[in-house]
Formats: C-alpha cells, sequence, structure tokens
C-alpha cells in the first residue's frame, strides 16, 4: 500500500515537471507585438439612435500633435463628445532633415501657419462646435463661413465657438475672417466603416506600438496586418508579397509609408492616419503602387506631414476613396496620381505640388476639396510624355490657392508638357471634361494651358462646364498656348463657364480673362 501510494506520488510529480518544462521551450507562443490576449478595450454601449465615432485614445500621447488653436465637440440626440483635434505646424528650415534649398523659399512663404483637424464618422446629422482656443492665431469674426458652399452649412456664433450641422459625410473647413484660415481647421467627416476587420481577426496579424524592426520580422502567415490603438513608427515599409490588407483604425497613428512593389490587389484602409513626419524629407512617398500592383484600394485613412507625394499609383485600375492628405509644406508635395482607368472619389487634398494628376486613359476623380499651397496646377493634365484620352474631373471645390507668381505651373488648371525638353516626349490629350469647378475664394491664376514650347503638346477635346471661379485683381493672364502651329489645339468648349460673376461668350472671354492665346481653333460657348 505504501509503495503504491509512493509510486503515484512519483508518477504525479514526474508529469508536473515534463509540464513545466515543455511549457519552458513552447514555440507555440504569438511574439510579443502579437500577443492574441490583448484585445482593445469595449467601448460603452451608445444609444439605438446614436451612429457617431470618435477617435480620441491618442488624445494624451506625447508622440502625436494634438491642437493648441482648435476644440472640437460633436453632438448627436442627446449625446454629447469631444473629438480629438490635431494639427500640423510650419516647420523651420533644417537640412539636417533632407530639406533642399528651394525648401527654405517654400517654408519662408507659409511661416507660421499651422493646420488642424478633426476626424471621426457619422451616419444621420451630427451637430459640431469648432471652439477657438487661441484667439492671437484666430481672432473671432462676424465673417463666418464652412466650405464647401454647395454643402449649404449655415454656422451661428457664440462667445469664441463657432457651431454647425452636417447631414451628409464630407470634408469642411471653418472659415473664421479673411485671415482665419491661416491657422485653419478641417473637418473630416467620414461615413460609418461597414467591413472594419476585428482586432482579432484571424486572417490579420496584429501589430502592437510596432517599429521598422518588427515589420521585417513579421511571419507570412497572414494575408492581412492590423495596426493597433496607439503609435507605430514602422519607417519606409514595402508590403510583402503575401500582404493583402492593410487596416488603419481610427486610433492608430502610423509614422512611416506604405510601398508596394508588383503586387496587385493590395487594400490599405481604416480611420487612421500614415504621417511621414519622422522620415527624411523626399525619402518616400507616402503611399506608392509601382509594377504589376494593379487593382489597388486606399481608402478612408488620412495621409499628414507628408514629404513627397501623398498616394502615387502608377499602375492601373486602382481606387482612392474617402483618402484626406494634410500638412505638406514644401515643394514636391503632390497630392493624388493614379494611372489608367482608375478613380478617385470624396477626398480632401492639401498638396505644395500638384494636387490633380491625370496623366493616363479613362482616369476619373469625382467630388474633390483642394487646398493649395504655392506652387504646383490644382488640375495638371500632363507634365512630360503624357498620351490620355476619356478624362473625367467633376465637382471640384477649390477652398484656397497660395501661389506668389504666375509661373508656368501654377493655375487651376495646367498643362506643362515637355518641361525638361527630353527627347520622344510629346503630349497629346483628348476628350478631357472638367465640370463643376468652384473657387471659394479667389485665386490668382484660374488657366496656365501652355505646354513647353518645341514639342508636340496638343489637346483635341476639352470641355470646361458649369465653372464658376474668381480671380484676385492682380493683372495675371490666363493661358490656352498651344505650343505647335501644326498641332492646333482643337474642339475646346466652353460651357457655362462664369468667370468673376461674367458668363463667358465669344465676344467677351478673351477680354474676361486677360487671356493669352496660341495656336488654337477658335472655342466653342455655350
Amino acid at each position: 500500500m505504501r509503495l503504491s501510494n509512493f509510486t503515484f506520488l512519483l508518477w504525479a510529480s514526474l508529469c508536473l515537471l515534463c509540464s513545466g518544462i515543455g511549457c519552458s521551450n513552447s514555440s507555440t507562443y504569438e511574439p510579443l507585438w502579437n500577443p492574441p490576449q490583448q484585445t482593445d478595450p469595449e467601448e460603452p454601449e451608445e444609444p439605438d439612435d446614436v451612429s457617431f465615432v470618435v477617435y480620441n485614445h491618442l488624445a494624451d500621447s506625447p508622440d502625436v500633435n494634438v491642437s493648441t488653436v482648435w476644440e472640437v465637440t460633436l453632438s448627436q440626440n442627446g449625446v454629447e463628445k469631444e473629438c480629438m483635434v490635431f494639427q500640423s505646424t510650419c516647420p523651420v528650415y533644417d537640412p539636417s532633415k533632407g530639406m533642399i534649398g528651394s525648401d527654405r523659399t517654400a517654408l519662408e512663404l507659409v511661416a507660421g501657419r499651422t493646420i488642424s483637424w478633426a476626424n471621426f464618422s457619422f451616419d444621420g446629422e451630427v451637430t459640431v462646435t469648432a471652439r477657438i482656443l487661441d484667439p492671437s492665431r484666430v481672432p473671432m469674426s462676424s465673417s463666418v463661413a464652412v466650405y464647401p458652399s454647395r454643402k449649404h452649412v449655415s454656422p451661428s456664433l457664440s462667445g469664441q465657438s463657432v457651431t454647425f450641422t452636417l447631414t451628409e459625410p464630407g470634408q469642411y473647413s471653418v472659415e473664421v475672417g479673411a485671415e482665419g484660415y491661416r491657422n485653419g481647421l478641417m473637418i473630416f467627416a467620414n461615413p460609418l466603416e461597414k467591413d472594419a476587420p476585428k482586432s482579432d481577426d484571424a486572417a490579420y496579424r496584429r501589430v502592437e506600438n510596432a517599429t521598422a524592426a518588427d515589420m521585417a520580422a513579421l511571419p507570412a502567415d497572414r494575408s492581412g496586418i492590423y495596426f493597433a490603438r496607439g503609435v507605430h513608427d514602422i519607417g519606409k515599409y514595402i508590403v510583402p508579397a503575401h500582404v493583402k490588407n492593410i487596416y488603419i483604425p481610427g486610433d492608430a497613428y502610423v509614422y512611416g509609408t506604405l510601398v508596394v512593389e508588383n503586387n496587385p490587389g493590395v487594400r490599405i484602409f481604416g480611420r487612421g492616419t500614415l504621417s511621414a513626419a519622422r522620415l527624411p524629407y523626399r525619402a518616400s512617398h507616402s503611399i506608392e503602387a509601382t509594377g504589376d500592383s494593379n487593382g489597388m484600394v486606399v481608402e478612408g485613412i488620412t495621409i499628414a506631414d507628408f514629404t513627397h507625394f501623398s498616394v502615387r499609383l502608377i499602375t492601373t485600375n486602382n481606387r482612392v476613396e474617402w483618402v484626406k492628405t494634410i500638412g505638406a509644406w514644401t515643394y514636391n508635395c503632390d497630392g493624388i496620381s493614379v494611372f489608367h482607368y482608375s478613380t478617385v472619389k470624396n477626398c480632401f487634398i492639401w498638396a505644395n505640388d500638384d494636387s490633380i494628376k491625370v496623366y493616363r486613359d479613362g482616369i476619373t476623380f469625382e467630388d474633390i476639396v483642394c487646398w493649395q499651397l504655392t506652387n504646383g496646377n490644382i488640375i495638371q493634365m500632363a507634365w512630360n510624355d503624357a498620351d490620355a484620352k476619356d478624362v473625367t474631373v467633376r465637382r471640384v471645390d477649390i477652398l484656397h490657392a497660395d501661389w506668389n507668381n504666375n509661373q508656368f505651373n501654377r493655375g487651376v488648371l495646367g498643362f506643362v508638357g515637355n518641361r525638361y525638353e527630353y527627347e520622344n516626349n510629346d503630349n497629346y490629350l483628348e476628350n478631357y471634361l472638367i465640370e463643376d469647378v468652384v473657387t471659394e475664394t479667389p485665386v490668382p491664376v484660374v488657366l496656365r494651358v501652355s505646354p513647353q514650347a518645341g514639342y508636340v503638346s496638343t489637346v483635341d477635346g476639352l470641355t470646361l462646364r458649369n465653372w464658376n471661379v474668381r480671380q484676385r485683381d492682380n493683372g495675371y493672364k490666363n493661358y490656352l498656348y498651344c505650343s505647335s502651329p501644326d498641332h492646333p489645339f482643337r474642339n475646346i468648349v466652353f460651357d457655362n463657364f462664369v468667370f468673376n460673376g461674367t458668363k463667358l461668350t465669344a465676344q467677351n472671354w478673351e477680354q474676361s480673362m486677360n487671356m493669352q492665346t496660341q495656336f488654337i481653333e477658335t472655342p466653342t460657348f455655350k
């Protein structure tokens, strides 16, 4: 009997010992940057009649810039919440960050300025109250507007606060006084997400406070990457071929860029932020697709503090929707560039170089809000080798354009052509429709369609329909100026084109617009 008890105890002890040894040598544990037991805390349940979402968990992070100029509160059906407001500040020239000589000029032109933005999602109606925290930067004025004007938003004033109700998603600018935009506030009111993955979705590798080293060490066992709530610093990340989905939720702030090479069907989406602020200037485009990376989708995110192109998809059949680009202060900070048969919709583009690039066949831009700094065209038809047809741009609302001169690449609509005089770089553009363009504030130049002389750069079919634009009284000319007498501009149509309050006709257009023309067939006016 005693022997039997002893044997039992010995057997039990050995089992416990082997179990402990097995645990210490186990290879089944997930890496620390993907702990399966950690999930985002549940949000408190909302009343059934409340449908708006704020992303405030970054408000206390020392790694994220919170606005010192603006505060925003949202309310819907008796429920009120503060909404975090981000801020980008014009930097000081610093060659150690990769800045070049022209950056000094760019930064001096907008020195001291800031831009703030609130980011949320909603359905139905939501009331926004924007309160000025720093009246020295934005003095309250009785002259207040919320643009785009086509949205018909009517603000009310109380003390240092502006209140208004939104009935549809969009990107809105709160404009206080004539100079308030220099420390302005953008409202990024997104539609509610419909297919956001869960943080523990088995198809996604969830990363916590990821670094570049963490991203390089990710195993190739998931087709998706889920950036968890918090701040990440990933550097320039080349997306591996097995990754098809990258999700950035609203409470994630990712420092770095995403580059897709020969990897079709990649989707980058969410309501979070991708910022290039910690990379050297021009080290990378913020989101880039090259090679066979066709069918790419970018949607919902904010691209902040970019120092080269914000989105550059030089592939085919791509889609960009509800993307917001903001806080780029130097030259070469282009907006959104897509190639053949791609669409861009419902986006906000802040840029300090060309905002909307339409260089290839079948490109469509629709419902775009633009804020142009001192450089670049808002709509650039072609720069060097372009052979494009069947391009559509419609419903473009231009908040501001701060061009300080009328050089070859300043204007609402531009065509630069073979600027650098490369061999065999002709430009043939056919069947462009650009309609419903509005300038909310007067701009220095409207048309700068003047391709480089000495090369073939021609247009056959350009319809400008339903434009309502205003130009400052600065004496600058507008241009429809073809460079080749053997390939004149043909089939130009001005259809309900209103310039400084006057509808253009065959009798008044050249004088009204102070137009410089060369080698063009007489336009048609409707």
